[in-house]
């Protein structure tokens, strides 16, 4: 692998990485989520209308979902320094106990050998079985226990459970006690039913922030954020609609007596303590996270190598919109440099 000479500065903490021994477990697969080849080429389906004798069809997945030269000419040809790259949905949910946990050792021990292969350049964060909450919590010590991970990326759900569901205290607060930096990202998207018609558009566009929304909306109305307030928390697409929603989800908490008396603050209080990526596309969506977060909880990504990946956009908008010198460095990169310890 060719390193650059140059000096790229960013730090991208959206992106994802596709290990070829995770493709030969979705290619395994006979329904969705599932990778398909069709005339030598692979396809992603994750969606219902994607697949089946009257599918639209799903994502085009080349090479640049899995070479890290790919990865690497992407960043210098963005200014990215460091890729702290994810694997992407659907994780480990569709593949059973105990094959599941097996993958998560495999694919952990891949992506952390990413870091000393680039020299620095690309490194990577852990993926949960999703068996059982045992299971789950014994990984978070694997991975904080693995210099090449620097954190965890997760779905909606851990081991098939809702943010609140009280089975995963146990996990929250391991999580809790280690001060690993978790990665939410939506899977599936919701109302899907309803989307259907403009093929993975409104899905991904809508289905999947709301879904984000959703779930962090279960964490801090559940309590999460209150009884584990070390846990940090990194939220893809900018929070999915929560900057929008925050006044709203107040008005509702104050309202109900019951809620009220078991969240302690307003939810925007604990919204605030999130950090959100900058991933939103248009500038008055970064200025409704800019002033709920401020520039200390947003971060740069870009989503590559999916195809709403538009980094130039994203980085224009971010020093059009940001234009005090310190912030925009602390959202492009000082912010995540601290986040993951890199």
């Amino acid at each position: 692998m060719t390193l650059p000479t140059n000096q790229p500065k960013f730090i991208d903490v959206h992106c994802h990485f596709y290990p070829m021994e995770y493709i030969q477990l979705l290619e395994k697969r006979s329904v969705i989520p599932r990778i398909i080849n069709k005339n030598g080429l692979r396809e992603f389906l994750i969606f219902p209308e994607e697949d089946g004798p009257g599918g639209v069809g799903g994502r085009p997945m080349g090479s640049e979902y899995y070479d890290l030269d790919q990865k690497i000419e992407f960043m210098d040809k963005t200014g990215i320094r460091t890729s702290v790259v994810s694997l992407g949905n659907p994780w480990l949910d569709p593949v059973p106990d105990p094959g599941g946990d097996e993958a998560a050792k495999i694919i952990n021990q891949k992506m952390s050998d990413y870091e000393a292969a680039t020299k620095g350049r690309i490194t990577a964060m852990g993926v949960l079985p999703t068996s059982n909450v045992e299971n789950a919590t014994r990984t978070i010590q694997e991975i904080a226990n693995n210099k090449g991970l620097h954190g965890i990326v997760t779905g909606p759900k851990i081991a098939g459970l809702p943010f609140d569901h009280p089975s995963l205290d146990p996990f929250w607060g391991e999580l809790n006690l280690l001060g690993l930096p978790l990665f939410v990202h939506p899977e599936n998207g919701v109302a899907l039913e309803n989307l259907e018609g403009y093929r993975h558009t409104l899905p991904v566009g809508i289905g999947f922030p709301v879904e984000t929304t959703i779930a962090l909306s279960r964490l801090i109305f559940g309590g999460i954020l209150q009884k584990y307030p070390s846990l940090r928390i990194l939220v893809a697409h900018g929070g999915g609609v929560l900057p929008y929603l925050a006044g709203r989800l107040d008005a509702s908490w104050n309202s109900d007596a019951e809620v009220k008396n078991r969240l302690i603050e307003p939810p925007s209080q604990f919204i605030q303590k999130l950090y959100l990526d900058a991933l939103v596309y248009a500038a008055p969506a970064l200025q409704a996270a800019y002033r709920l977060v401020g520039a200390q909880h947003l971060m740069f990504g870009t989503d590559q190598p999916f195809s709403v990946s538009d980094p130039e956009k994203n980085i224009q908008m971010l020093e059009t919109e940001i234009p005090e010198k310190t912030e925009l460095e602390a959202i492009m990169q000082n912010n995540a440099a601290a986040f993951f310890s890199l």
